[in-house]
């Protein structure tokens, strides 16, 4: 797939759930799906007696007081079982008839996939390059940003513009909630935090696919540092959130051209982005 034909190619694609990813089965991840104007004591109750005591169901102190729920799965990886239940996890979500004005879906990843610091200077660089597409990418059905953004999960892109050169740019993202990454040192875990929070697991595998490969293209040769470097360092734009809540069309495909090995990840990845 060129990018003259991308266009054409989305034409005639039809994202669809799958029953299983093209990451390894041996992956393990964990979500957690923050909702508002639920019943907390509801959505306690259908987590509990559908999926058991591993999965955890917390009010969230930072949304609609009284009115919230954040759903957390136990790891999981990607298995055709895993994506029978979290299939069954959105359809009870949906019957709930949450809204995500204040919310995030949030993706933990095993931290050994990034093992060193070096590797994760590497990476949060890479995803500073393309933390606009991301974003934009992953707003949900809404096509929003949520309205606490600037408090919980703001964009890394001028931290790193500071720091892209230092080890302090990996410990300023240690345990805390105020930017789009967080590195967890009490589980070793990578989280992401979205823009937006989602309770279509289409969407799920869709941002649990592309999450993995950004850090897997990370680790890789093909990753050009010295690029990296040069787009933090030339980074000027004042109005962070403003802009990515732009399209770019040309800078998505990109993205999706380096980290995507299958033409089907790559659609989905774009057909989502575009929203269509």
């Amino acid at each position: 797939m060129t990018a003259n034909n991308v266009d054409e190619c989305l034409r005639n694609f039809i994202p669809v759930y799958r029953p299983q990813l093209t990451i390894p089965r041996t992956v393990r991840f964990g979500l957690e799906i923050e909702l508002e104007n639920v019943s907390f004591d509801k959505t306690y109750k259908i987590v509990k007696e559908n999926f058991g005591d591993k999965w955890r169901v917390d009010i969230d102190h930072s949304l609609i007081k009284g009115r919230n729920a954040e759903v957390a799965t136990p790891p999981l990886c990607n298995t055709k079982d895993t994506w029978v239940l979290l299939k069954k996890l959105g359809e009870l979500l949906n019957r709930l008839n949450p809204t995500f004005d204040n919310c995030s879906f949030q993706v933990n990843f095993d931290g050994k996939l990034l093992p060193s610091i070096e590797d994760r200077v590497r990476f949060l660089k890479l995803y500073s390059m393309y933390e606009d597409i991301i974003y934009h990418f992953s707003m949900g059905e809404y096509d929003s940003f949520r309205d606490s953004l600037e408090m919980y999960a703001y964009p890394i892109i001028l931290h790193m513009k500071g720091f892209y050169k230092s080890e302090y740019a990996v410990e300023a993202l240690m345990d805390q909630k105020r930017y789009g990454i967080n590195f967890k040192s009490n589980s070793d875990l990578i989280e992401f935090r979205t823009p937006n929070s989602t309770y279509n697991p289409l969407y799920w595998q869709n941002y649990i696919t592309m999450f993995y490969y950004l850090i897997m293209y990370a680790t890789s040769p093909k990753c050009n540092e010295k690029e990296l470097d040069r787009y933090i360092e030339e980074y000027g734009k004042l109005y962070v959130l403003e802009s990515y809540q732009k399209s770019n069309d040309e800078k998505a495909y990109e993205l999706s051209r380096k980290i995507f090995r299958k033409k089907d990840d790559q659609l989905s990845f774009l057909y989502l982005y575009k929203k269509k």
